[in-house]
């Protein structure tokens, strides 16, 4: 389950772009539709919650749903999962920045 959690929400950091809102319709594919992990009810309480919490939507909606599903082990299961994708592509990006600014055109 826990790798389970990691993997949905990677698939779903790694291929979603435009933030935490553009986020919320494969969450809910993936957590509502498709595992009935949380109700569509429970989904839209989240999300409330989500946004008037500090943090980003997306990591916020991981947490809460890892935390439903596994506990303490899910919720970082799942919030890694969402976070790790940016993370990645922010290194790669910097391991080419230096070709960029070098370049004067």
């Amino acid at each position: 389950m826990l790798i389970s959690l990691f993997t949905i929400f990677f698939k779903i950091g790694l291929f979603t772009f435009g933030g935490g809102y553009a986020m919320i319709a494969q969450i809910r594919e993936e957590v509502v539709a498709k595992r009935n992990w949380l109700t569509e009810d429970e989904l839209i309480e989240v999300i409330a919650i989500a946004e008037s919490t500090p943090g980003p939507l997306a990591i916020n909606l991981a947490t809460f749903v890892g935390y439903k599903q596994k506990g303490f082990w899910g919720s970082l299961a799942a919030t890694l999962g969402v976070c790790i994708p940016s993370v990645i592509i922010i290194f790669v990006i910097s391991l080419f920045f230096d070709a960029f600014i070098a370049n004067k055109y």
